[in-house]
């Protein structure tokens, strides 16, 4: 099975050559190519060249987004590309300020069973100045999980078949943050889904490390992020699933109820379609 690593970046050159790709290079088992998207600017010449060195022998592509500013978009811009040149391979998605441990694309490849799992799913980390805050491992996943929290499906643990992304229309363009929950709760609905779990913690996420992370406490981005989750899948929570959500989001990020419900409300360009890729 072929492995074609996804990464978007805004681009955050010292993250991506100290954390993210030493950690890609380190592998046991290697990936066939690493696909970088650039958000807002390309990459010069000169930090392409020392990524290129960094990585080599593996091959790397260099993107540039070509659809909404954000994660989904150069995740999006990615995913196309990949499926016009690796269609049957699996795609691992690593964030930049992330990093794996040297087993992680091995272990996932184990339990693929030879292509037969449409998803493999690996624990993860959460680390804040150095310290471990939590092992998240997740098991047995189902779609109500997500609408309340997140269990441990981030994006660099995501490790799936590049036509299982295809199939859901793959990320959801525009959507600010809660990208790994959206994709989650939309992949879950599939009969059938083979998923499988390494039951290791192979993904270590770094929290906080940059103000302008999705995750970044009271931020605007993430305020925006949740407003357009409510949008988008509101509708499925009960209301104890509801209010437990607002109640995770104030204690995490302090963010309230009343300022999502404002924001949904006042701004009306935050409205989007979930999942589409597969308009492109």
């Amino acid at each position: 099975m072929e492995v074609v690593v996804l990464m978007a970046s805004m681009p955050r050159f010292d993250s991506l050559m100290n954390v993210s790709l030493p950690s890609i290079v380190s592998q046991t088992r290697p990936p066939e190519r690493i696909v970088l998207v650039t958000d807002r600017v390309a990459l010069s010449e000169s930090d392409q060249s020392s990524i290129m060195t960094a990585v080599a022998p593996i091959p790397v592509t260099f993107l540039l987004n070509e659809r909404c500013h954000g994660a989904a978009g150069s995740w999006n811009t990615g995913l196309a590309y990949i499926n016009d040149c690796y269609p049957k391979s699996y795609v691992a998605i690593l964030d930049d300020d992330d990093y794996w441990l040297k087993n992680h694309l091995e272990l996932c490849l184990v339990h693929s069973r030879h292509g037969a799992a449409s998803l493999v799913l690996s624990g993860i980390s959460v680390i804040k100045d150095g310290l471990t805050l939590a092992n998240n491992i997740p098991k047995n996943l189902k779609q109500s999980d997500f609408l309340v929290g997140n269990p441990g499906w981030q994006g660099s643990n995501t490790f799936a078949l590049c036509q299982l992304f295809i199939a859901v229309g793959g990320f959801s363009d525009g959507l600010i943050s809660s990208n790994d929950k959206d994709l989650a709760i939309r992949v879950l609905t599939i009969p059938n889904l083979k998923v499988e779990y390494t039951l290791a913690t192979t993904v270590c996420w770094n929290l906080g490390v940059h103000s302008t992370a999705l995750s970044a406490r009271g931020s605007r981005q993430k305020l925006l992020g949740c407003a357009q989750f409510i949008l988008l899948h509101g509708h499925r929570m009960t209301p104890p699933q509801k209010e437990q959500y607002f109640e995770r989001i104030s204690s995490l990020f302090a963010i309230s109820e009343q300022a999502i419900i404002n924001e949904i409300n006042t701004n009306k360009d935050i409205r989007i379609a979930s999942g589409t890729l597969a308009s492109r």
